[in-house]
């Protein structure tokens, strides 16, 4: 089989990232550990790739939690990850039925739980998938005030949502860019960590500044920012992980279809597109961060997007195994495939 090249631009950003101190080798196994160990009688899931290390995006979009906490979000992404070797193997031997199912219960659960009078206390979650994504997204919810607690949950639940509809939602690059846009942020999941950045300053906003349309603006352009970081250095794997099996419909795909662009111009405005984001949520935090409290909470959101990007630049699960070092632009190879004009 053939292979394309193409250049990734250099994304330039103004966000700096750091990584929690707290983080190491040692919680990262222990996070792998804990969340295949879930799943160890089922054969369809492999352990998890420790190239994959969820765990440092957790502690680059973190920096400055403790330790006890840090844990707690390693482990509940790298159950994350677990969990969607498992729909993907559901896929491919149950067929999408029986993954659709498991999705359908885990998000009828996190609402119940999100509503319930006792929001702490364990429900009747059953056996499975969705007693393992009640049982990851709990150990983040109990370090919360119980308001927050209630929004972390229903954000889950949106976006295990959004994981169950994707095989529908995203079949075909045939939609516009807003659609995808709207549908991948919440399918991405930055959505969980901004929920939860209240209980992480040092100052609390205001009953106005939180319920604003500039915060929640504020929020989104983070999502948008990481998710098509996402896109950007996950289309070498994706297009490869999927060609010959099903359609690569990702940001490229859809700015090619919505745009008329070829591959690689679809990539130059993907690039773009993430350095626009960023310039319009500084533009938006100059306007609005005009208080102490509001600007800690736009310097947690810089830390997300930042680690975010870091994250993407060095990681081995976009790059390839045994990859070190960062990967900020360059040449692209992939393998022949179908997804449009160069």
């Amino acid at each position: 089989m053939g292979t394309q090249t193409f250049t990734i631009p250099p994304v330039r950003t103004g966000f700096r990232w750091r990584i929690n101190p707290h983080h190491s080798a040692e919680m990262d196994a222990d996070a792998n550990a804990w969340a295949f160990g879930l799943f160890s009688d089922d054969p369809r899931v492999p352990a998890p790739v420790p190239a994959d290390n969820y765990t440092t995006w957790a502690a680059l979009c973190f920096p400055d939690v403790d330790p006890d906490l840090l844990t707690r979000w390693c482990r509940f992404n790298a159950l994350y990850t677990v969990m969607e070797n498992k729909q993907e193997a559901l896929y491919g031997t149950s067929g999408a039925g029986s993954a659709e199912r498991l999705w359908e219960r885990t998000v009828t659960l996190l609402f119940r739980q999100s509503h319930a009078e006792d929001v702490f206390t364990a429900g009747d979650w059953g056996d499975g998938l969705p007693r393992y994504n009640l049982t990851a997204a709990m150990t983040i919810a109990e370090k919360l005030p119980e308001s927050l607690a209630r929004l972390f949950l229903r954000r889950i639940a949106y976006m295990a949502q959004a994981q169950y509809r994707e095989d529908h939602a995203i079949r075909s690059p045939r939609m516009g860019w807003g659609e995808y846009l709207e549908y991948r942020h919440v399918n991405f999941g930055v959505p969980l960590f901004t929920a939860t950045l209240p209980a992480l300053l040092e100052r609390n906003l205001s009953a106005d500044e939180w319920e604003s349309t500039e915060r929640g603006q504020l929020d989104r352009l983070t999502a948008h920012h990481c998710c098509l970081v996402n896109d950007l250095y996950s289309f070498r794997k994706e297009w490869n992980d999927r060609n010959g099996k099903k359609a690569h419909v990702q940001a490229v795909s859809v700015l090619q279809h919505a745009y008329g662009l070829g591959i690689q111009k679809a990539l130059d405005r993907l690039v773009e597109t993430i350095e626009e984001t960023e310039r319009q949520f500084v533009a938006l935090r100059s306007r609005w961060a005009l208080t102490p409290e509001a600007d800690e909470y736009c310097d947690r959101l810089e830390d997300i997007s930042a680690g975010n990007l870091r994250y993407h630049q060095t990681s081995p699960r976009f790059h390839g195994g045994g990859f070190e070092g960062v990967f900020t632009g360059g040449e692209l190879r992939v393998t022949g495939g179908r997804s449009g004009r160069p």
